[in-house]
């Protein structure tokens, strides 16, 4: 996620890096708004993974925070190589400065709830 830079570039360059790295998966962002996904560039969509028409031109803007929907296959040899998928949403944005921010820190303890 670049200032200036349109969803459907972002997306491209995600999935480029996604593949050099070997990982067989999808990326699926959309801004946050007051009601849910908000107004500005959507970054790929679940089943558009080639770019969006319209909206996926739309540039990316600092100070919009944007739901970062990722998903990743592979194969459990355990399972007779049945594939299988992993799914995470994460919050991020661009600041004030362009630079992207995670909103939360990576959780690493667990919090047990009786």
């Amino acid at each position: 996620m670049e200032p200036g830079s349109t969803g459907n570039q972002v997306l491209r360059a995600t999935l480029e890096q996604m593949h050099s790295e070997g990982i067989n998966g999808t990326v699926y962002t959309h801004p946050i708004g007051d009601h849910g996904h908000g107004a500005g560039p959507l970054i790929g969509r679940w089943d558009a993974q080639e770019g969006v028409p319209v909206r996926g031109e739309a540039i990316m803007l600092p100070n919009v925070w944007h739901s970062i929907e990722l998903q990743a296959t592979t194969e459990v040899p355990e399972w007779g190589g049945q594939e299988v998928s992993c799914r995470q949403e994460e919050e991020a944005y661009l600041d004030e400065n362009g630079e992207r921010q995670w909103v939360y820190e990576r959780q690493d303890t667990f919090h047990i709830v009786w």
